[in-house]
């Protein structure tokens, strides 16, 4: 008998001890939420929302590279003090400035053209014209774009005619 519960007053230990270890992992870990760091203010963004994240910055940078084939370098500059690194808030060179007028004019285009046409509640930004749709790949799409009206047949019309004769 005093062997039976030796038995059973080990198997219960042994049973609040894997409660405990079962309970143990599925415990949250509270220094997640200490360990956050809010993300610092960004430097010399002129377009770009001031309050964008990190992971949409990025992602939003790396889509303009590749809808110009190019890399970060093609609008910024090496860092000064480390070559290594790119200097992202330097407006020295000129690529970048242009950029900030394309991102402008394809907002504009965006916004006057296009959004108007969604249903309502309208999103708040509207992504149809966007880098790719004229860069197709290419930083300078000039000369893509030179031979763009021979993309197009041309056709008189019966009233263009009539007015010829």
């Amino acid at each position: 008998m005093k062997s039976k519960k030796k038995i059973l007053a080990v198997l219960s230990g042994f049973g609040i001890l894997i409660m405990v270890l079962v309970l143990y992992a599925f415990k949250t870990d509270s220094s997640i939420d200490e360990g956050y760091v809010s993300q610092p203010p960004w430097e010399n963004l002129q377009v770009l929302p001031k309050d964008i994240s990190k992971d949409s910055l990025i992602h939003l940078m790396k889509n303009y590279a590749a809808s110009l084939g190019v890399k970060c370098n093609y609008c910024h500059m090496p860092n000064q003090l480390d070559p290594k690194k790119l200097d992202f808030a330097s407006d020295t060179k000129i690529e970048k400035k242009i950029a900030r007028g394309m991102i402008k004019m394809t907002d504009e285009i965006n916004e006057t053209y296009f959004k108007p046409h969604f249903p309502d509640p309208k999103p708040k930004q509207v992504y149809v014209a966007n880098c790719v749709l004229c860069h197709r790949g290419t930083a300078n799409p000039k000369n893509y774009l030179s031979d763009m009206g021979l993309m197009y047949n041309t056709y008189e019309s019966d009233e263009s005619e009539k007015d010829k004769g």
